[in-house]
């Protein structure tokens, strides 16, 4: 028997208000987060990073600037499996720097370039002068190297008691001779045993003397092999199946090239619709390109030529807005076509939104049903994690004070893009396409909805949660809740839903900065989902007509 419209417009406000309220009552316990927080900014690091260097006599003319944000995941990893994450946070504040800020100098080109990193606090924990092999310099023995190395470490506020040193290593160079000593700080030492191997992890300290100067310090945490070896290997795992969900995708597109072709003949195609929409999702997908600049800039490898590098950064990113489109033109093409051959109710909104009327009743009303479908699935997101981490044994590494979302160019604007690009691409192969297509040909709606839920789940089980199988097992679930929305409210409903998962979730970091500007930013970026809902109060219903082929 049918639900009654007002009935279940009453069942989902209720589902959202709940799942909002899981959301926000329990995020933090169902994703752990470091008890770390960020001292300084971006501002603040470059001056005390030139600062630093100034003082060590380096002439930073010419050099051009990069900055970024980075956070130690094998060493934070460690820590939280190892000793809890109460701990591993107390670790990060005040033994060993997890998080740093990391400003680079460089020259296009050029060998010689300038690293600092600044932990959380703001204190230098590590730096590092890149000059080529041949560079002359003094050939002083290893003991007075490492007198010069011991006294950079008490200017750095290290006390020699604490310290014992593990390593020194000698290397001639062509022109003067480069030494390196390592420390190991007492009582920061973690024991580590796992399925056939062992180690310990510790905090050290490592300094090089480049001919008579000190040229590189980094304070980090040694973390053991075999743990590393560990984790990929389980890794490894979540990757194949990540590929398998890749390689079924790619069979996917390829049918929908061939469904387009075939259904363009017998003239079913509204090609002008799927272009318009694939033009929106590779321009978002340039836009997020050209947001990434400051990670580019910092990663530019000064063997290519500044030109060169630049040339393949936009090759690159037209290559991927022009695979994006084409993969929107046709799984568009194809999906609606099918769509409104299979299921035709599903396309209300949504076809309206493609031809440029977003003014409408049924725009709105799916714009409303796919908030209250985020914000319920957000709360069974939470729930699942809570509950899986609790009685499952379930493992997420934690959130540390900053996010890559804090590296790229207007921050406030990545998880709109972000997000739209997924939601649109997704949801366009996984719900109008696959379904459309499984359940035409097969004539099963139980497979329709739970093929592409799977191949859509199961292709997220790279992330870095254990054990692999959960992320699919979570978000195939997902995929039938948005699968069942498909058939019963709609492709917009779906794409809305998605678009507000993802950008609250990446947008979190905005939402919990503690900053009032990316506070604003944050809110701004939640609620543009609403805007054609917003646009169509007052708007009059009307019966809608589905556009012709």
């Amino acid at each position: 028997m049918a639900v009654p419209s007002r009935v279940r417009t009453w069942l989902l406000a209720v589902l959202a208000a709940a799942g909002l309220s899981s959301f926000a009552l329990f995020y933090r316990r169902a994703f752990p987060q470091a008890a770390v927080s960020l001292e300084v900014t971006r501002g603040q690091a470059v001056q005390r990073a030139r600062a630093l260097l100034e003082q060590r006599g380096a002439r930073l003319q010419g050099f051009r600037e990069a900055v970024q944000f980075a956070g130690d995941d094998d060493g934070l990893a460690f820590l939280q499996r190892t000793v809890g994450l109460a701990e591993a946070s107390r670790w990060a504040r005040e033994l060993v720097p997890i998080w740093a800020w990391q400003v680079r100098w460089f020259k296009p080109g050029e060998k010689e370039e300038w690293r600092v990193q600044l932990g959380v606090d703001g204190r230098v924990v590590g730096f590092r002068h890149e000059i080529e092999e041949s560079a002359p310099g003094a050939e002083v023995p290893q003991d007075t190297a490492l007198a010069l190395a011991e006294q950079f470490l008490v200017a750095q506020g290290w006390q020699p008691a604490l310290l014992e040193r593990v390593e020194s290593a000698t290397e001639k160079r062509e022109r003067r001779r480069d030494h390196r000593f390592t420390w190991e700080r007492r009582g920061a030492t973690i024991a580590w045993r796992g399925a056939g191997a062992e180690g310990s992890g510790s905090v050290r300290l490592e300094v090089d003397v480049l001919g008579d100067v000190v040229g590189g310090y980094r304070h980090f945490l040694k973390v053991p092999e075999g743990f590393q070896r560990s984790v990929r290997r389980t890794m490894s795992a979540g990757q194949l199946l990540s590929l398998v969900s890749l390689g079924l995708t790619f069979l996917l597109m390829l049918t929908a090239l061939g469904l387009s072709i075939a259904r363009h003949r017998r003239g079913e195609v509204r090609w002008g619709a799927a272009v318009r929409v694939a033009t929106g999702i590779a321009t978002l997908f340039l836009i997020q390109g050209l947001l990434s600049w400051p990670a580019a800039k910092f990663s530019y490898p000064t063997e290519l030529g500044w030109g060169t590098y630049l040339g393949l950064l936009v090759l690159i990113l037209l290559l991927g807005s022009l695979t994006y489109g084409l993969w929107v033109v046709f799984s568009a093409g194809a999906g609606e076509a099918l769509g409104r051959e299979v299921f035709p109710e599903t396309l209300r909104g949504w076809a309206d939104v493609t031809s440029g009327r977003v003014r409408g009743a049924d725009v709105a009303r799916a714009s409303w049903q796919g908030y209250g479908v985020g914000f319920a699935l957000l709360g069974y997101l939470t729930v699942f994690y809570l509950l899986a981490r609790r009685y499952g044994g379930a493992w997420l590494p934690a959130e540390g004070p900053y996010s890559g979302i804090f590296n790229v160019s207007l921050p406030f604007l990545a998880p709109l893009t972000i997000s739209l690009v997924a939601a649109v691409t997704e949801e366009l192969t996984y719900r109008l396409l696959a379904i459309s297509l499984i359940r035409r040909y097969t004539g099963s709606t139980l497979l329709a909805l739970l093929v592409p839920a799977a191949i859509w789940a199961f292709g997220h089980s790279s992330y870095p949660v254990l054990p692999v199988y959960l992320r699919g097992i979570e978000l195939t679930i997902a995929g039938l809740v948005f699968g069942w929305v498909f058939l019963r409210l709609g492709l917009l409903a779906c794409v809305v839903a998605h678009f507000v998962i993802d950008a609250v979730q990446i947008g979190m970091p905005l939402l919990t900065s503690g900053n009032a500007t990316y506070l604003g930013f944050g809110i701004v970026v939640m609620g543009i989902a609403l805007l054609p809902a917003v646009l169509s109060l007052g708007a009059r219903p009307r019966r809608a007509v589905l556009p012709a082929a």
